[in-house]
């Protein structure tokens, strides 16, 4: 039995080294000059750190990750929330499973899809546009103005990952004892009260997990940005992750790896203590 464990084991630790490997990789060009204009890179130290976080698109990109990170783990935590306590209070299996499939359907769409329905969607000509006139209501520039640009690359990723966090509600709902459902329905409780004073203080997991993966996913995210502004150099729109693809089309690639070591070390501090918290309270309540 231990040599069938360890057999199976095989292609985790294979391909954990070899992320391990890849990162240590980017992680030693980034200390170096390498670049189109040198094309035999050499050691530099912070150098390249120094000389990116000087820059102002670095600042800019990281700045939208960091408010488009905030936006995805506040927004989808409170749709998750709502869309889960409103599934978890239906009565009807059937529409409940009809619904939830509606809801997370986002999630089984590549984020390149995703983007170009948007896309469609915000022209100002066919899009959402046209229904807001149908009825005589104000009708936002959305992507030809530079002040709803970023609103609306938000629009987009909590549209598309807010049922990754209705999972997580959902299944932690449903793990709560149902003799406290139970017992707080006989003291006629509303659902609001069940929903407060039970569920919610019993699914602290699903809160830590979900604020983890959106923090995760939004932070790292590159299609929707790309795809809306129609490449890497639109300001309004730039990420950290599209600012770090910039850079290495153009060949700046010590710089680039500088980048994308800033992201991991970012995504790996915020996600493992989550991680941990939350498998801590998983194996308490087990």
């Amino acid at each position: 039995m231990r040599i069938q464990g360890l057999i199976m084991a095989i292609p985790t630790i294979f391909f954990s080294f070899l992320l391990l490997y890849l990162v240590l990789w980017n992680l030693y060009y980034s200390f170096t000059n390498w670049s189109l204009l040198n094309p035999h890179p050499s050691f530099v130290g912070l150098q390249t750190y120094i000389s990116l976080l000087s820059t102002e698109y670095f600042s800019i990109s990281f700045t939208h990750s960091i408010l488009l990170s905030a936006g995805a783990v506040v927004f989808g935590n409170l749709l998750g929330l709502l869309f889960a306590s409103l599934l978890y209070f239906l009565g009807n299996e059937r529409l409940r499973s009809l619904y939830l499939s509606l809801l997370i359907y986002p999630l089984s769409i590549s984020m390149a899809a995703n983007s170009l329905i948007w896309l469609w969607l915000f022209n100002i000509h066919i899009g959402i546009n046209w229904f807001l006139r149908m009825l005589h209501l104000p009708t936002p520039l959305w992507l030809s103005s530079p002040s709803m640009e970023f609103p609306s690359l938000m629009i987009v990723v909590i549209w598309a990952y807010a049922g990754l966090s209705l999972i997580f509600y959902l299944a932690a709902f449903m793990g709560v004892d149902k003799s406290l459902i139970e017992a707080a329905r006989i003291d006629k409780a509303s659902p609001f009260r069940i929903l407060f004073r039970v569920l919610l203080p019993n699914s602290m997991n699903g809160f830590i997990v979900s604020s983890a993966l959106l923090f995760l996913f939004s932070f790292r995210v590159f299609s929707p940005p790309y795809l809306l502004s129609g490449g890497p150099t639109n300001i309004f729109l730039q990420t950290s992750v599209v600012y770090m693809y910039y850079l290495f089309t153009t060949e700046y690639f010590a710089q680039a790896s500088a980048v994308a070591t800033i992201i991991t070390a970012i995504a790996t501090a915020v996600v493992i203590p989550y991680a941990l918290y939350g498998i801590k309270r998983w194996m308490k309540h087990e």
